[in-house]
């Protein structure tokens, strides 16, 4: 019998990656303007063509809006109904009638409902406390 050998081809190795010396611009390097090319025609015409220049894609930004949200609370005890809304509103009179104030000066208002004690605590620009009763 006669021994059979065999023997690999040598493998093409290939690469895809680009030379060193091809190297992609950057997208913030600006653009030269086009360059115009003349041709003479066998007329003697002559025609002006300009080269298509590329330009670095804009960003989009996307702006988002604000969206309202249309709240109320109401706080209920024992067969009792209060509105958050008509609180804060005493609130803002006491502040511009009782205090002789501006409403533009109310920067700050923590309202603390408590119903065991059937009011509610407020502080005011974070110095100004009271109590109104519901």
């Amino acid at each position: 019998m006669a021994t059979r050998t065999t023997t690999k081809k040598a493998e093409l190795k290939t690469s895809t990656a680009k030379p060193a010396t091809e190297k992609e611009a950057p997208a913030n390097i600006a653009v030269e303007p086009a360059k115009t090319t003349v041709k003479k025609t066998a007329a003697k015409k002559t025609t002006v063509k300009k080269a298509a220049v590329k330009k670095p894609a804009a960003r989009k930004t996307v702006s988002k809006k604000a969206v309202s949200l249309n709240t109320e609370v109401y706080v209920q005890w024992l067969g009792k109904e209060v509105f958050e809304k008509d609180i804060v509103d005493s609130i803002k009179k006491i502040w511009t009638e009782e205090m002789g104030k501006k409403e533009a000066d109310l920067v700050d208002l923590k309202v603390y409902i408590k119903p065991e004690d059937n009011g509610a605590h407020y502080v005011i620009n974070g110095d100004i406390t009271g109590f109104i009763g519901l």
